[in-house]
Protein backbone atom coordinates (compact mmCIF):
# COMPACT_ATOMS: atom_id res chain seq x y z
CA UNK A 1 0.00 0.00 0.00
CA UNK A 2 2.74 2.08 0.81
CA UNK A 3 4.58 1.73 -2.78
CA UNK A 4 1.01 2.01 -4.10
CA UNK A 5 0.56 5.57 -2.53
CA UNK A 6 3.80 6.51 -3.51
CA UNK A 7 3.10 5.96 -7.22
CA UNK A 8 -0.30 8.00 -6.96
CA UNK A 9 1.09 10.65 -5.34
CA UNK A 10 4.15 11.20 -7.89
CA UNK A 11 2.19 10.36 -11.06
CA UNK A 12 -1.56 11.33 -10.08
CA UNK A 13 -2.94 8.33 -12.26
CA UNK A 14 -2.82 4.94 -12.62
CA UNK A 15 -3.33 2.50 -15.88
CA UNK A 16 -5.63 -0.31 -16.64
CA UNK A 17 -4.92 -2.42 -19.34
CA UNK A 18 -8.51 -4.83 -20.54
CA UNK A 19 -8.92 -6.79 -23.14
CA UNK A 20 -11.70 -6.33 -25.68
CA UNK A 21 -14.06 -8.49 -26.69
CA UNK A 22 -11.98 -9.43 -29.79
CA UNK A 23 -8.91 -10.31 -28.01
CA UNK A 24 -6.85 -6.53 -28.49
CA UNK A 25 -5.52 -5.08 -25.60
CA UNK A 26 -6.39 -1.63 -24.52
CA UNK A 27 -4.55 0.88 -21.72
CA UNK A 28 -6.76 3.63 -20.20
CA UNK A 29 -5.63 6.35 -17.68
CA UNK A 30 -7.38 6.52 -14.60
CA UNK A 31 -7.08 9.96 -12.49
CA UNK A 32 -8.68 8.40 -8.99
CA UNK A 33 -7.65 4.79 -8.12
CA UNK A 34 -7.96 4.25 -4.47
CA UNK A 35 -6.58 1.00 -2.74
CA UNK A 36 -7.66 -0.14 0.60
CA UNK A 37 -5.48 -1.41 3.57
CA UNK A 38 -7.55 -5.41 2.63
CA UNK A 39 -5.34 -4.66 -0.63
CA UNK A 40 -9.14 -3.83 -2.87
CA UNK A 41 -9.05 -1.40 -4.50
CA UNK A 42 -11.93 1.12 -6.21
CA UNK A 43 -11.65 3.89 -9.04
CA UNK A 44 -14.22 6.26 -10.13
CA UNK A 45 -15.28 5.63 -13.80
CA UNK A 46 -16.72 8.35 -15.69
CA UNK A 47 -15.19 9.09 -18.60
CA UNK A 48 -14.18 5.53 -19.61
CA UNK A 49 -16.01 4.33 -23.00
CA UNK A 50 -13.75 1.34 -24.04
CA UNK A 51 -13.73 -0.30 -20.80
CA UNK A 52 -17.11 -1.31 -19.69
CA UNK A 53 -17.55 -2.53 -23.64
CA UNK A 54 -14.53 -4.96 -22.56
CA UNK A 55 -15.74 -5.84 -19.10
CA UNK A 56 -18.56 -7.30 -20.98
CA UNK A 57 -16.45 -10.21 -22.57
CA UNK A 58 -13.62 -10.18 -19.52
CA UNK A 59 -13.32 -8.62 -16.04
CA UNK A 60 -9.57 -9.04 -15.93
CA UNK A 61 -7.65 -5.81 -15.41
CA UNK A 62 -3.82 -5.21 -15.08
CA UNK A 63 -3.10 -2.04 -12.99
CA UNK A 64 -0.10 -0.34 -13.26
CA UNK A 65 1.51 2.57 -10.99
CA UNK A 66 4.69 3.83 -11.31
CA UNK A 67 6.55 6.15 -8.91
CA UNK A 68 7.63 9.09 -11.31
CA UNK A 69 8.87 11.22 -8.39
CA UNK A 70 11.96 13.41 -9.57
CA UNK A 71 13.51 12.81 -6.12
CA UNK A 72 12.94 9.16 -5.90
CA UNK A 73 14.75 8.53 -9.24
CA UNK A 74 17.63 11.28 -8.72
CA UNK A 75 18.28 9.40 -5.02
CA UNK A 76 18.02 5.82 -6.60
CA UNK A 77 20.15 6.66 -9.67
CA UNK A 78 22.46 8.25 -7.34
CA UNK A 79 22.91 5.45 -5.03
CA UNK A 80 22.34 2.67 -7.13
CA UNK A 81 19.66 0.88 -5.44
CA UNK A 82 16.10 1.93 -4.94
CA UNK A 83 14.42 2.47 -1.57
CA UNK A 84 11.17 1.06 -2.34
CA UNK A 85 9.91 -0.80 -5.55
CA UNK A 86 9.67 1.75 -8.58
CA UNK A 87 6.35 0.66 -9.65
CA UNK A 88 3.65 -1.95 -9.28
CA UNK A 89 1.44 -4.42 -11.54
CA UNK A 90 -1.52 -4.96 -9.87
CA UNK A 91 -3.79 -8.05 -11.49
CA UNK A 92 -7.24 -8.24 -10.23
CA UNK A 93 -11.23 -8.40 -11.36
CA UNK A 94 -13.69 -5.61 -11.25
CA UNK A 95 -17.11 -5.25 -9.96
CA UNK A 96 -20.70 -3.91 -12.06
CA UNK A 97 -20.46 -0.09 -11.42
CA UNK A 98 -22.27 1.04 -8.36
CA UNK A 99 -22.54 4.81 -6.35
CA UNK A 100 -20.12 5.79 -4.68
CA UNK A 101 -20.32 5.82 -0.98
CA UNK A 102 -20.24 9.63 1.30
CA UNK A 103 -16.71 8.31 2.59
CA UNK A 104 -15.46 7.43 -1.18
CA UNK A 105 -16.48 10.69 -2.06
CA UNK A 106 -14.58 12.40 0.59
CA UNK A 107 -11.39 10.50 -0.44
CA UNK A 108 -12.02 12.15 -3.99
CA UNK A 109 -12.52 15.57 -2.62
CA UNK A 110 -9.34 15.12 -0.71
CA UNK A 111 -6.94 13.68 -3.59
CA UNK A 112 -8.28 16.36 -5.92
CA UNK A 113 -7.19 18.76 -2.69
CA UNK A 114 -6.53 22.55 -3.63
CA UNK A 115 -6.86 21.90 -7.34
CA UNK A 116 -10.83 21.93 -7.07
CA UNK A 117 -10.58 26.13 -6.91
CA UNK A 118 -8.86 25.73 -10.79
CA UNK A 119 -11.53 26.36 -13.58
CA UNK A 120 -11.06 23.41 -15.36
CA UNK A 121 -11.31 21.40 -11.84
CA UNK A 122 -15.48 21.35 -12.07
CA UNK A 123 -15.07 20.71 -15.96
CA UNK A 124 -13.38 17.56 -15.64
CA UNK A 125 -14.03 16.38 -12.34
CA UNK A 126 -17.58 17.22 -11.39
CA UNK A 127 -20.24 14.31 -11.51
CA UNK A 128 -17.49 11.43 -10.41
CA UNK A 129 -20.12 9.35 -8.96
CA UNK A 130 -19.59 6.17 -9.99
CA UNK A 131 -17.03 3.58 -8.83
CA UNK A 132 -16.61 -0.14 -9.60
CA UNK A 133 -14.23 -2.36 -6.96
CA UNK A 134 -11.14 -4.48 -8.14
CA UNK A 135 -10.70 -7.42 -6.43
CA UNK A 136 -6.91 -7.67 -6.70
CA UNK A 137 -5.35 -11.36 -7.01
CA UNK A 138 -1.68 -10.66 -7.30
CA UNK A 139 0.58 -7.92 -7.57
CA UNK A 140 4.20 -8.03 -9.26
CA UNK A 141 6.88 -5.12 -8.66
CA UNK A 142 7.97 -3.61 -11.56
CA UNK A 143 11.65 -5.11 -11.85
CA UNK A 144 15.07 -3.15 -12.20
CA UNK A 145 16.53 -6.52 -10.90
CA UNK A 146 20.19 -5.05 -9.70
CA UNK A 147 19.06 -1.71 -8.26
CA UNK A 148 16.43 -4.27 -6.13
CA UNK A 149 18.31 -7.12 -5.13
CA UNK A 150 18.09 -6.06 -1.38
CA UNK A 151 14.03 -5.43 -1.47
CA UNK A 152 12.00 -8.18 -0.51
Amino acid sequence: KEVFDACISSSKHSSIATISPDGAPHVTPIGFMFLRDDCSAYYFEQYSKRMPVNFQSNRNVCILVVNSGLSFWVKSLFNARFVSYPGLRLYGTVSDTRPATNEEKKELQKRIGPAKFLKGSSQIWSGLETVRDISITSVAPVAYTKMMDHLP
